[in-house]
């Protein structure tokens, strides 16, 4: 009897604990903290490039989370172009995580002496937002 009642209690404490993470985890909220754009490893300030062209920019934003969870996200461009998904875990709740997109663009030509595009961060899970950061491109 002694036995039956052990593993209804251990079966009980098991499905517990994992509801309890399960809601732990459902609760987590995703924001993003900031962005950044960076040259060379060097922050090109107010977003906009000035410089020889074609030019390699790595677009940066940083991911804080209310709890530890796994993120999934997407990058959109404004030419069109769209990133797979990609995945990456907050391990402690308001821990800034990083995640870079690098994009190759610009030429010598008039089209992109004054060209204004822009960057999106979409984040589809735990939570759906999206951070749009604008830039403008001076080839030279």
């Amino acid at each position: 009897m002694k036995s039956i009642r052990f593993k209804h209690c251990f079966i009980l404490t098991v499905v517990l604990v994992a509801m309890v993470a399960l809601a732990g985890a459902a609760l987590a909220q995703v924001r993003v903290g900031g962005s950044s754009l960076t040259f060379n490893g060097q922050i090109i300030k107010g977003h906009a490039y000035t410089g020889p062209c074609p030019v390699d920019l790595k677009f940066g934003w940083g991911l804080i989370s209310t709890a530890p969870t796994n993120v999934t996200y997407t990058f959109v461009r404004s030419d069109g172009g769209r990133t797979g998904q990609h995945n990456v875990r907050i391990p402690r709740a308001n821990k800034s995580v990083p995640v870079y997109d690098d994009w190759k663009l610009g030429a010598n030509k008039p089209n992109f002496s004054n060209f204004q595009g822009r960057i999106e961060l979409t984040i589809e899970a735990p939570n759906a937002v999206t951070q749009q950061t604008k830039f403008t491109l001076h080839c030279q």
